[in-house]
């Protein structure tokens, strides 16, 4: 077998916003590594899980093995399976596999088993090709080598097509999707053939200046704010200060994206939540009206690159049979929500981008 050494990996990852470098291993994280931080545990955890993280990589070689540390975060309210590595050749889905080893997560943090993970995949098509390996979106993951066959040929495979940067919550991150390039970001995506960064953070999405400076300082062609579940429980946000908060978040964004076109999304439905404000807080009904009138603002304000996305054009109260907790889409669920996203806003002379 020929090793790739963590140099030579590093230049093939793409869909992550740093990298942070243990003794022999090399972890891909959605935040920067010198301010974890500022961040609390939770955000910090989510953040540092691998959703839209791919090893990208043109090779003959017809194996790849790849051994890693690995995390995984237990399902607690659906049947489906996490933890796969999707494996796509030329832009189809080769093979789908849960690979051997790694540490189970409970939600509180406890974790069983060892951390040490392997995955092979054997039998890949001869000649040069184009591999992309998505890692898991439930896990954190701390890539500890690479092995192709001996003597094979491989060079890093820089993805040059237009990039859309989404952020949102945990109906972004998409950890209850199986597989991990299930994930509506990541359908929309490949159903109009442009690449994309999932800033999608599980219970974390709080319309934070942190966040906005990342997504500020990140390369984008478009960008796609999913904004408000996170601060509907226990009122996080009033009406003025969820107002201003939206405001300020696309403020700082604009600091380097002045023209990139970006959709602000308002909630997807989920019944419990559609008429119910929490603690002084915002229904989402009432988040979606806040959001479509802020929009309104900035484009008489003189900025005609904003645009507003209804949540329930994206999975309604007709899709309520695929939440299988009342706020999360299972896979179904977010399939559909993935080809809505590509036939509302990456189709027509009006699309976000250009492939």
């Amino acid at each position: 077998m020929r090793s790739l050494s963590l140099a030579e990996i590093e230049p093939l990852l793409d869909g992550h916003i740093d990298l942070k470098r243990r003794a022999g291993a090399l972890q891909p994280m959605r935040l920067p590594v010198a301010e974890q931080g500022f961040y609390d545990p939770f955000n910090r955890w989510v953040a540092s899980t691998a959703a839209g993280v791919r090893l990208r990589l043109r090779t003959d070689s017809q194996s790849l093995k790849v051994t890693a540390t690995q995390r995984l975060l237990l399902p607690n309210t659906t049947p489906e399976t996490r933890g796969a590595w999707d494996l796509y050749v030329d832009g189809a889905l080769q093979a789908r596999s849960l690979g051997a080893g790694g540490a189970l997560m409970t939600a509180d943090g406890g974790l069983t088993g060892d951390e040490a993970f392997a995955i092979a995949f054997d039998g890949l098509p001869a000649g040069d090709k184009l591999i992309e390996l998505w890692l898991p979106q439930a896990a954190t993951v701390g890539l500890t080598g690479l092995d192709l066959d001996d003597g094979a040929a491989v060079a890093p495979a820089p993805d040059t097509r237009p990039r859309i940067l989404f952020h949102g919550s945990s109906i972004t991150h998409c950890m209850e999707a199986e597989g991990a390039s299930n994930g509506w970001t990541a359908v929309a995506a490949r159903l109009a053939g442009v690449s994309h960064t999932n800033l999608g953070w599980a219970g974390s999405c709080m319309l934070s200046g942190l966040a906005a400076r990342i997504i500020r300082d990140q390369p984008a062609d478009a960008i796609v704010l999913k904004l408000g579940i996170n601060v509907h429980p226990g009122g996080q946000l009033a009406a003025r200060t969820f107002l201003d908060s939206a405001h300020a978040m696309v403020s700082i964004i604009r600091e380097k994206h002045p023209t990139t076109p970006l959709v602000i999304a308002s909630p997807i439905f989920s019944p419990p939540r559609e008429d119910t404000a929490e603690a002084g807080g915002v229904s989402l009904r009432g988040m979606r009206t806040i959001l479509a009138d802020m929009v309104a603002t900035r484009q008489a304000a003189g900025d005609p690159a904003i645009r507003y996305l209804d949540g329930l054009s994206l999975f309604g109260a007709a899709d309520a049979h695929l939440l299988p907790d009342d706020l999360h889409p299972n896979t179904e669920g977010y399939r559909l929500m993935g080809q809505r996203f590509h036939d509302l806003m990456l189709t027509g002379p009006d699309a976000l981008v250009a492939a």
